[in-house]
C-alpha cells in the first residue's frame, strides 16, 4: 500500500510556501505522491458548497511542487473536457518532463455544469469530449508527426516536443464512478481507477474484481493497474463531506447511502492500520490522505502522526 498527501482544501496551507513545505515533508516521511485537484471557479450558489474558494492552477501548482521535490510524485486531476487537448497535452508532457518522469494523471470528466457553463463546454457531451481528448493527447505523446481526426479536435502536419518523460506516456488513472463509461474506459485505456463518493471498501472490491477481469480480457495485466481510494484523517472535513456528495449527486461519483460524508480514519493508531488493511483487502494499492486541519500546523501534526505511528505497523512497502 502507497500513500498520497491530498493537498485540497489548499486555503489552510497558508499559501504556496506552506503547499512546498508539505510536500517536502511528505515526501520525508515517506509518503509515495501528492495530489491535487483541478477546478477554475467555485460558484456562488449551493451547488458550489463544499468547494471552497482557492483554487490555483493545476499546471502551475504541479510545476512548483516537481521543482520543490526529488522522489514524490505527483498526481494530477485534470478535469479533462476544460481545455484544448494540444494545450493539455503540453502541460502534461512538461510536466514530466521537468519532473523526470513524476506526473501521473488522474483524467476526470468533471461534474460541475455551472463550471462548463462558464468555460463554455457542453455539459452533455463531457464524456465523448473525454474520451477524444485523450485518444488525441495520447497521439501527440507517441507520434513523431502526429495525426488525429476527431468530432471536437483535429490535427495533422505538425511536431510536438517535449514528449513525456516516461514511455509511452504518463500514467493515465480514470477518476470517477463506478458507472459503465467510466469502468470502460478504465478497461480500454486506464493505468489506474480512482473512485470518488463514499462507499464501503467490500462493495469497491466488487468493483476492482470486475475492471481487473475486464482488463485482462482485453490483453493487458491488471496487475499493472493502481487502485486509489482518497478517504480523510482525523475529525469528519465537513467540506470534504460536501463535495462527495455534490460529485455523487451529479452523477461523476459513486452513489452510497450516506453521500454527505466519506470515509474517515480516526482512532489509535492499530484502529487506523486496521482501517487501511480493509481498503487493502479490497484491492486498493493507494490511498490518498486528507488530514483534517484548518492550518499548515494541525495538518501536518496528522501527517506526522500518521507516518510516526500508522505506517510502521503495516509492515507494507509505502
Amino acid at each position: 500500500m502507497r500513500f498520497s498527501l491530498w493537498l485540497w482544501p489548499y486555503g489552510r496551507w497558508g499559501g504556496i510556501g506552506g503547499m512546498v513545505d508539505a510536500a517536502r515533508r511528505a515526501e520525508e516521511v515517506g509518503f509515495h505522491s501528492i495530489s491535487i485537484s483541478d477546478h477554475t471557479i467555485r460558484p456562488t450558489g449551493p451547488e458550489g458548497e463544499g468547494l471552497m474558494d482557492e483554487w490555483p492552477d493545476w499546471a502551475v501548482l504541479s510545476g512548483a511542487l516537481a521543482m520543490s521535490t526529488t522522489r514524490l510524485r505527483i498526481v494530477a486531476c485534470v478535469v479533462i473536457p476544460y481545455r484544448h487537448p494540444v494545450t493539455s497535452a503540453k502541460q502534461i508532457s512538461t510536466i514530466d518532463w521537468l519532473s523526470h518522469g513524476r506526473l501521473t494523471l488522474a483524467a476526470c470528466v468533471g461534474w460541475l455544469e455551472q463550471e462548463y457553463a462558464v468555460l463554455g463546454v457542453p455539459f452533455g457531451r463531457r464524456g465523448k469530449i473525454t474520451d477524444e481528448y485523450l485518444e488525441a493527447m495520447r497521439r501527440l505523446w507517441t507520434e513523431d508527426e502526429p495525426r488525429f481526426e476527431g468530432s471536437h479536435v483535429s490535427f495533422s502536419d505538425l511536431r510536438f516536443e517535449p514528449k513525456c518523460h516516461q514511455q509511452p506516456h504518463v500514467p493515465i488513472w480514470v477518476a470517477g464512478g463506478d458507472g459503465p463509461k467510466s469502468i470502460d474506459r478504465t478497461i480500454r485505456i486506464g493505468d489506474g481507477w480512482m473512485p470518488m463518493g463514499n462507499d464501503k471498501p467490500e462493495a469497491l472490491a466488487k468493483t476492482i474484481a470486475r475492471i481487473q477481469e475486464g482488463v485482462a480480457r482485453a490483453g493487458r495485466d491488471p496487475s499493472a493497474l493502481t487502485f486509489r481510494y482518497t478517504i480523510g484523517l482525523g475529525e469528519s472535513e465537513r467540506a470534504l463531506g460536501l463535495l462527495s456528495g455534490e460529485i455523487a449527486r451529479a452523477g461523476g461519483g459513486i452513489e452510497s447511502d450516506d453521500p454527505s460524508s466519506t470515509p474517515v480514519f480516526r482512532g489509535s493508531p492499530d484502529e487506523v492500520a486496521t482501517a487501511v488493511e480493509r481498503y487493502a483487502a479490497a484491492g486498493f494499492t493507494e490511498l490518498a490522505i486528507n488530514p483534517a486541519g484548518r492550518s499548515f500546523e494541525e495538518c501536518m501534526d496528522r501527517v506526522d502522526w500518521f507516518a510516526a505511528e500508522v505506517l510502521p505497523l503495516l509492515g507494507t512497502d509505502y
